[in-house]
């Protein structure tokens, strides 16, 4: 993870930066530590943690903590994968295909609805194509009647954002789910609204705020 891309983002200064390294470099036992702690031996104040996390958009100190252990893991994946010759895709894709498959079979009768906008349209687009090729009933058109309660279990709705957390798919996709009809969600982020309201959330852990630079593909795109 690259700090100073973070500092850069949010306009850090040398005492918040200074509490991401020491975080970062101490993820094993951060969790033993707690605020205070961190704020001890960063030589700060709870209250200056507090406030740079709501500086990056964090309700508090506990999410920066999780997000930045939670990358860890996902390097640590991928530095697994290359030494068990599996790529990182491979590895990510097995954790879903068992859920996946069965509700590809549950609509394969079905109605299917793919929303998206923006670039994760073309997604959706290409999504499309291939399950009508594969023989199931597939629009990408919102017939916003399918999410009715009468379509529950008649109609599976399909969602590619990267965020989670677009503003007219997160309505939607809190209809559909209120209304008893199932979601798959294709999504960077795995905390995210949209994935909350889904039977099964497909989740690359893509977070550009956190890449090690500012140039890192996107895996959610790829």
């Amino acid at each position: 993870m690259n700090i100073q891309n973070l500092a850069n983002k949010f306009n850090l200064n040398e005492t918040e930066k200074n509490i991401l390294l020491f975080i970062e470099h101490h993820a094993k036992d951060i969790k033993e530590l707690g605020i205070r702690g961190v704020a001890k031996q960063c030589y700060t104040s709870p209250a200056t943690i507090v406030n740079l996390a709501k500086k990056m958009n964090f309700s508090g100190y506990s999410e920066p903590v999780f997000k930045m252990k939670e990358n860890k893991l996902i390097e640590n994946d991928a530095n697994l994968a290359e030494v068990t010759d599996l790529p990182f895709y491979q590895k990510l894709s097995d954790r879903y295909f068992s859920e996946f498959e069965q509700i590809l079979n549950d609509y394969k009768d079905k109605t299917i609805m793919i929303l998206g906008s923006g670039f994760s349209q073309i997604i959706a687009n290409y999504i499309n194509e291939s399950l009508i090729l594969n023989g199931f009933r597939s629009i990408t058109n919102s017939h916003l009647e399918l999410i009715r309660k009468e379509y529950a279990g008649e109609t599976l709705i399909i969602v590619v954002t990267e965020s989670g957390e677009t503003s007219r798919l997160k309505e939607l996709v809190k209809q559909s789910y209120e209304n008893g009809v199932e979601v798959l969600s294709f999504v960077g982020n795995p905390n995210s609204g949209i994935a909350n309201y889904s039977r099964l959330t497909v989740a690359t852990h893509d977070d550009i705020q956190f890449s090690s630079t500012p140039y890192d593909p996107h895996l959610f795109y790829a």
